[in-house]
């Protein structure tokens, strides 16, 4: 069978099963910490005068130098044999498939509230220097956010995970593992004097325990993670330049009821509508294997 769609066993069958806390515990050590440092070197440079955009480049690539290398060390050392990142025609295909859900549901998204007379756009702003915008946020995203986390939690932590527990025991494991680093990353800059980075209320943790399991799923469906990734990057650029309204967006939108488009569109379509998609899909895919494994 294809190592693409059955993931599990392709990561698992050299590893000791006795190793899976130690992998468990690294992995999530490196995303914590390593967005900490990234954190504690933001706050360096921007004691020093420096701009926004160079803040975020100096956060990006400190998290990316840390983290990316000590998930490889990890992998190394524990023999973890999975390729996720490996660069195909099929996971190219992942990729571009990720995105295109988070677009599609998007525009879904508005669609619906804008039958139901919830949202109306009011004006489009396409532009050179939004796109421009859009490729900095986009890449600075992949290095500070998707490709690290993707990397640790949805490839190293799972994976350690399911040395011991069965697979929806480990969904759900590192689903409150990856709750729990904000979580651990903003206390840690508590004590170090530094200010605290998002607020850590009950909104924001239910849209990461549902964003999380978005994430996890597409891993599960593609066995890769770069679906994971595509998914994650255009969320984030819907969210940053079309939902959320900033000074520069794609469009402008007024709400009925306020909350509206991060609500209903960005949480209620996008994150939840997804899940129930690729829940369905992973059912489907696991049906048809069962068949198949029948005949």
């Amino acid at each position: 069978m294809n190592k693409t769609t059955l993931p599990t066993s392709n990561i698992l069958s050299r590893t000791p099963a006795r190793s899976w806390l130690a992998i468990t515990a690294l992995g999530w050590l490196a995303m914590t910490l390593g967005l900490f440092t990234a954190t504690v070197a933001g706050n360096a440079v921007r004691a020093s005068g420096a701009t926004d955009n160079e803040i975020a480049v100096v956060q990006a690539f400190t998290a990316a130098l840390l983290i990316v290398p000590a998930v490889c060390l990890i992998q190394r050392r524990f023999r973890l044999s999975a390729r996720l990142l490996r660069l195909t025609p099929a996971t190219f295909l992942h990729l571009l498939g990720g995105g295109a859900l988070a677009l599609l549901m998007g525009g879904l998204g508005f669609i619906i509230t804008g039958a139901l007379g919830w949202t109306t756009i009011i004006a489009w702003d396409f532009s050179v220097d939004l796109l421009l915008a859009v490729a900095f946020s986009t890449s600075i995203a992949f290095l500070y956010e998707a490709l690290p986390e993707e990397l640790s939690m949805r490839g190293i932590v799972y994976s350690g995970l399911r040395l011991r527990l069965p697979a929806y025991a480990a969904y759900c494991a590192q689903v409150l593992l990856f709750v729990l680093v904000p979580v651990t990353v903003n206390q840690l800059q508590a004590w170090s004097g530094l200010d605290r980075g998002n607020s850590i209320n009950a909104e924001y943790v239910i849209m990461l325990l549902c964003f999380g399991t978005v994430l996890q799923l597409w891993r599960s469906l593609t066995g890769s993670l770069w679906a994971s990734i595509g998914f994650h990057l255009t969320y984030l650029a819907m969210a940053r330049f079309v939902i959320l309204q900033r000074e520069q967006r794609l469009l402008t939108y007024n709400e009925l009821e306020a909350g509206t488009g991060p609500v209903v569109i960005q949480f209620g379509i996008i994150i939840v509508g997804s899940a129930v998609l690729l829940v369905l899909l992973n059912l489907w895919r696991r049906g048809r294997r069962r068949t198949a494994s029948q005949e």
